[in-house]
């Protein structure tokens, strides 16, 4: 038993010795503490840097610390700085580095502290809770970086942070700043804490500094427990942090977005407000999450890099000031379309690069705006409209990489013969006209009248017609639109020199057409004698001319539905002149085919083989070598499959075919 209470009796001496309360006066803790094993210590009096010294360099067991009974007086020792080459220690400071690294994992500070110098608990790695004394005004850079504080409430009473302030805490979760007045939250000031979901700012906070909250990946949202007054977002503040939901609407102060400010963070909108003059390169770069952009309407640039790689869909410039689009700022972006002011003066290097996406795009510039290289790599312009200023066509088309585009302007008073105003003069139109006067249709009466005889008639039909055959000018008619799987089909065909062929002229189809326009381009010594419409189109009315030398529209227009899915449309009368040498191609192109409910359809072009019968007197069929072919049309459709090479041709019209792989033409 006697062992047994000597035993207590030394582990209560032992416990003992570890806890420690003692009062100070200025630079005389050493003085007091004998046993420097003690793992709690709470200090009374007054103590000054020399003391805090001491608790550095000596106290490494110490994990718990009271100094709210203390106060912390003035030092100044310019012959042997104490801590980071400073020699002058003001009242009521902690000074800095005074805790750096060290173990413990409770601490109290003085009630009258204002100020924590740098680094002060910089890599306390065991210190997960701490309050921060009413009155405090200060905290200074990297003070708590690398700690485990788990959350920072601070005073209203804090006037400024320093850089890093709260760096790389990989513990903080929930951070609430409302101070008393304006303050700033500095660079780095959040950086990398990956933890932090809950972040509430007061009304005072005006500025978010550079990097302030990058890397917060879980941080999704600001709160503001009052009025927002920011006016400023520093480089990188949000660089890929969660931030979901920051809401720019709420921030009528807000004068500039920096460099990357939002770049690869979630952020998902953003409006930008009228006040902010700026908004950096690459602010949401790679900001993948972003489905809408609203700038600033009195925004005179688009920065650098500013979208790209968003999800942004919406026109950005449309009702800008802009004068300046920076490289790459749309690269890779889903945008359909985009209407670039009367202000624009230059788009830089691949500023709209990867925008598969792009369906039109206008440009209200009348000077044509300058570009940097490969403005719209990989897009495929050649398919895009480009509406331009109606007396700025020509300097348009003949613009380097403009020119890729399919140019139309408006007439001075729209474009001539758009009567659904979808920016093009097609067959499409002869449709719409067709249902105002079937009483099938009141949309667009406003552009009916075209020939502007104050009635919608006939007599507009007729107009339209004219434009489409080349009997009238209207800029873009050409319209490009879908691919379509329904073909047109005509046979390569042999014709002597004064002679006449007629040509038939096939169409398979899935949907049912209304209308129909193409060209026909021919080769020098043909022409077209005639056309005519079979039976399967006597219900449509058809036109011809030849708008251009050498290049021949055809339209054809019903009220209703061609019959059938296939069989021949119209038959062609080519004629040879004695300037046809044989060998040559037609080319069906440009063929629009509408359907009643106004859809256009784009189908693919048609090449026609033509051939001469000069020397050729009889068809050469190698009958050594007899066994089953298919035949082939120039067209590379399957005619007849596995028949006997000398009975492959026998009934065929005549024409040109693949018979086993060789050409062969039938008289």
């Amino acid at each position: 038993m006697k062992k047994i209470l000597l035993s207590l009796a030394l582990i209560i001496s032992a416990t003992a010795s570890w806890a420690l309360e003692v009062e100070c006066t200025p630079g005389n803790l050493a003085n007091l503490i004998d046993d420097t094993s003690i793992t709690s210590l709470t200090v009374t009096g007054q103590i000054d840097a020399r003391d805090f010294k001491f608790i550095y360099t000596d106290l490494d067991a110490l994990t718990t610390i009271d100094l709210s009974g203390a106060t912390i007086v003035s030092y100044s020792n310019h012959t042997k700085p104490l801590f980071n080459n400073e020699v002058d220690y003001p009242e009521n400071c902690i000074p800095a580095m005074a805790f750096f690294g060290k173990k413990i994992t409770q601490i109290t500070l003085p009630a009258g502290t204002r100020a924590i110098g740098m680094a002060a608990f910089a890599g306390c790695d065991k210190l997960v809770n701490f309050t921060f004394p009413e009155g405090l005004d200060s905290i200074a850079a990297y003070a708590f970086s690398g700690s485990n504080l788990n959350k920072i409430i601070l005073p209203e009473s804090i006037k400024s942070l320093g850089k890093g302030a709260f760096y790389n805490m990989t513990n903080l979760a929930r951070v609430t700043i409302t101070p008393s007045s304006e303050m700033t939250i500095p660079e780095s000031a959040f950086d990398l804490d990956k933890k932090v979901t809950s972040m509430t700012l007061g009304p005072n906070v005006t500025a978010i500094g550079d990097k302030a909250f990058k890397g917060t990946t879980r941080l999704t949202q600001i709160t503001f427990s009052g009025e927002n007054n920011i006016s400023h977002i520093g480089k990188e503040a949000f660089l890929a942090s969660g931030v979901t939901d920051f809401n720019f609407e709420q921030t009528p102060t807000l004068n500039n977005i920096d460099d990357w400010a939002f770049a690869q963070s979630k952020q998902v909108s953003a409006t930008i407000p009228a006040s902010t003059m700026r908004v950096g390169k690459g602010a949401f770069f790679y900001a993948t999450d972003l489905t809408s952009y609203i700038p600033n309407a009195a925004s005179d640039s688009i920065a650098d890099f500013l979208l790209a790689g968003t999800a942004v869909a919406n026109d950005v410039t449309a009702g800008t000031q802009a004068q300046y689009i920076g490289r790459y700022a749309f690269y890779n972006t889903p945008i359909t379309a985009l209407t670039l002011p009367n202000t624009t003066s230059y788009i830089g290097e691949r500023a709209m690069a990867g925008m598969i996406d792009l369906q039109e795009l206008t440009s209200d510039a009348i000077e044509v705006p300058e570009l940097g290289e490969e403005v719209w790599a990989g897009v495929n312009q050649s398919t895009i409209p480009l509406k331009v200023p109606y007396d700025s066509y020509d300097a348009y088309k003949a613009a380097d990489q403009w020119s890729l585009f399919l140019i139309w302007a408006d007439e001075p008073h729209g474009i001539f013969g758009d009567v659904n105003q979808d920016g093009y003069v097609t067959a499409a139109d002869v449709t719409a006209l067709y249902d105002i006067l079937l009483g099938n249709s009141t949309q667009h009466m406003e552009t009916a009248d075209v020939n502007g005889d104050g009635d919608v008639t006939a007599a507009d039909i007729t107009t339209v017609y004219n434009i489409l055959l080349g009997n009238e000018y209207a800029p873009g008619r050409n319209k490009k639109t879908f691919d379509s799987n329904d073909m047109l089909i005509a046979e390569g065909f042999v014709i002597e020199a004064g002679k006449t062929h007629t040509m038939d002229v096939e169409m398979r189809n899935n949907a049912q057409f209304a209308a129909m326009q193409l060209d026909i381009i021919m080769p020098q010594g043909l022409t077209i004698d005639n056309v005519n419409s079979t039976s399967r189109a006597s219900n449509m009315t058809m036109g011809f001319n030849e708008i251009e030398p050498g290049k021949w529209r055809i339209l054809l227009h019903s009220s209703t539905t061609t019959s059938g899915n296939k069989g021949t449309l119209f038959n062609i009368t080519v004629k040879a002149d004695e300037n046809f040498t044989g060998n040559e191609t037609i080319t069906i192109a440009n063929i629009i085919a509408v359907e009643t409910t106004e859809l256009v359809h784009e189908i693919g072009d048609v090449d026609v083989e033509v051939g001469t019968t000069t020397g050729v007197t009889d068809i050469n069929i190698d009958n050594t070598d007899n066994g089953p072919v298919n035949v082939y049309n120039t067209n590379g459709q399957l005619i007849r499959q596995n028949v006997e090479r000398n009975e492959a041709t026998t009934g065929l019209p005549s024409g040109i075919y693949i018979v086993g792989g060789k050409k062969v033409i039938v008289k």
